[in-house]
């Protein structure tokens, strides 16, 4: 395990992560509200009873996830194939909810924060006084956004599931470059994952490359036989030093909606918390304990099979906005980045800014068409 006395920390509102700090506990509710403003509030106190740090959501506008007019494939849930445009639309947050959860996050002495999709999003969160973003795994490769992100000033939380060690670096440099306080997470987009997937070491890689804090995002692991477990990964994420922990919670596993089945649920977190911030206090008091082999894994940041499809599925890409003729240029409007779910892939957003002002030469691209090199440099 890699040392980091010397790593400075993160302020988040009155709280700090890093070395010989607190568990950083984020309880993440994300989309299990099911758009239900009560469900939201008592996945809240679920959250502040269990004593989490933080609670966190996500918000955003279906347009500025996946590619419209539903070209990004159907989504199998509770026995019906619904469009996965749709359902996004269906999760939104609505606006007036920002500051009132806000309120009701700083009543109960928890912090609130959000993972934010799309500009429009990122400044819903600012205007409610958020003290910190979180800056989701699909958006890890997405610089112009995480650059926008990072602009605000505000303390940023960065996932890293099925990102490449280059595309975490990349993204901690375009933050860092903004001077604004960042902490990392190791993650994994499989929902469940198997345990020989976790490769909790990766933590010291990413501590050692970027000194800053780290933590683990748990999406939840289960067994062969598809049993989840909830305490092996987060007890030995501890263990192994941690310096913040995310994990899905809602009010019942059965519940309908993507995210409830692998989730934890109010008795288990709060068992979670207690155990974590147990074996936290102790960490800092100088223990070391013997690592679960299997858990700990290797130190190479990897892409694992498991995630490829739900890389490809929604890492965003770039695509046309509209109709672009033949000859014109590419523009801020004309160019939309977004998550291609089922549809064919367009060119990294790593390129956007290489691309912009560059001339469409091979045909017509169509609105939501991809724009691949063969289109600009044919």
């Amino acid at each position: 395990m890699v040392m980091h006395a010397s790593i400075p920390p993160v302020r988040v509102g009155t709280r700090r992560i890093g070395s010989g700090e607190p568990l950083f506990f984020i309880a993440e509710i994300g989309l299990n509200h099911n758009q239900d403003f009560d469900m939201a509030k008592q996945l809240i106190d679920v959250a502040a009873q269990a004593g989490c740090s933080a609670a966190k959501f996500q918000t955003f506008r279906a347009r500025d996830v996946y590619i419209g007019q539903n070209l990004a494939g159907t989504y199998h849930l509770m026995g019906k194939e619904i469009p996965i445009y749709d359902l996004h639309a269906s999760l939104e947050m609505p606006e007036d909810w920002v500051i009132k959860l806000s309120e009701y996050c700083t009543k109960l002495d928890i912090v609130f924060f959000s993972a934010p999709i799309g500009q429009a999003a990122t400044e819903m969160l600012l205007s409610a006084g958020t003290s910190v973003f979180k800056i989701s795994s699909y958006e890890c490769s997405n610089l112009p956004f995480v650059r926008y992100v990072a602009s605000k000033g505000k303390p940023i939380i960065l996932s890293t599931g099925a990102a490449t060690l280059g595309e975490i670096e990349a993204a901690v440099l375009t933050i860092q470059r903004a001077g604004v306080p960042l902490a990392v997470m190791h993650c994994l987009t499989c929902y469940p994952a198997s345990f020989r997937c976790a490769n909790l070491s990766v933590m010291d890689t990413l501590r050692s490359a970027f000194e800053i804090p780290v933590g683990f995002s748990d999406n939840g692991f289960a067994y062969e036989s598809g049993k989840i477990d909830d305490t092996r990964v987060p007890l030995a994420a501890a263990q192994g030093g941690a310096d913040l922990f995310e994990i899905h919670i809602t009010l019942d596993r059965s519940l309908p909606g993507p995210d409830h089945g692998f989730a934890t649920e109010p008795d288990e977190l709060k068992k979670m918390v207690t155990a974590m911030n147990s074996v936290r206090q102790e960490y800092n008091d100088g223990r070391r304990f013997d690592i679960d082999l299997e858990l700990w894994g290797s130190s190479v940041k990897r892409t694992y099979p498991e995630e490829e499809y739900v890389r490809t599925f929604a890492y965003k890409c770039l695509f046309a906005a509209k109709d672009i003729d033949s000859g014109k240029k590419l523009t801020e409007d004309n160019v939309c980045i977004l998550r291609p779910g089922e549809h064919p892939r367009g060119i990294e957003p790593k390129f956007y800014d290489l691309l912009i002002g560059k001339a469409v030469s091979k045909h017509k691209l169509k609105r939501w068409e991809p724009i691949t090199w063969d289109a600009i440099l044919s």
